[in-house]
């Protein structure tokens, strides 16, 4: 890497990645990867207009996004047996095919701590890469690229966003971890969007390479 890198995840497949996110990385020419869930039926019921649909998702996907997989329906991984979590992993991954998306190359530990049952499972199902939330650089000559560190950023203090990227060199990357911009119905790790629009003009300004997950892999 010969620029400071920056590496745009969000999470959960909230409406406002496709409304507020997604056109403004185009305008900055970002990359960035959307982790998709779907939560249980009843989560889905009860906030559904919160929650981008299939349509909405192959948007994403043609826009030149990149689209993850963050399991069905968001479970501790590590309470589940293995083949509940394959399940839970494949009945995404046959959601995301259903919607003419293709099948995803990155993953995100729901809540983010790393589980080691699961990173068996997701290399034998193809899977390239597995976003955690342990908050350190990223070096992708050094790491298990099936426990990828990654920064969550939220709330209204512009200094966890400042000190994240602030550690990116041009060998160690940061990858940032985002929800709702805004979020609808988890107000714990809500962005404002008038915030994040900043944030994104910082990088510009400073010339950082903001890419996705998978394009950080490749170098």
């Amino acid at each position: 890497m010969n620029r400071r890198t920056v590496v745009l995840t969000f999470d959960d497949a909230v409406t406002s990645h496709l409304a507020n996110v997604a056109p403004l990385l185009k305008e900055y020419g970002f990359g960035a990867t959307f982790f998709i869930c779907r939560f249980s039926e009843e989560w889905r019921a009860a906030h559904s207009s919160a929650l981008m649909t299939a349509k909405q998702i192959a948007e994403l996907s043609r826009m030149g996004f990149e689209i993850g997989n963050h399991t069905w329906s968001h479970p501790d991984l590590r309470k589940l047996d293995e083949d509940q979590i394959a399940g839970e992993i494949q009945k995404l991954n046959d959601f995301l095919a259903n919607a003419g998306i293709p099948k995803p190359l990155s993953f995100a530990y729901p809540g983010g701590p790393y589980v080691e049952n699961a990173a068996g499972i997701l290399k034998r199902m193809g899977f390239h890469a597995a976003r955690t939330t342990e908050q350190r650089t990223f070096n992708r000559s050094k790491e298990d690229p099936m426990r990828l560190p990654a920064i969550p950023i939220q709330g209204d203090d512009p200094s966890l966003f400042r000190n994240a990227v602030a550690r990116a060199t041009e060998t160690d990357a940061v990858v940032l971890v985002f929800h709702g911009v805004p979020e609808y119905v988890h107000p714990w790790v809500h962005t404002d969007f008038e915030r994040f629009k900043e944030y994104m003009a910082y990088l510009k300004e400073n010339a950082f390479r903001v890419v996705s997950l998978q394009d950080a892999l490749e170098g």
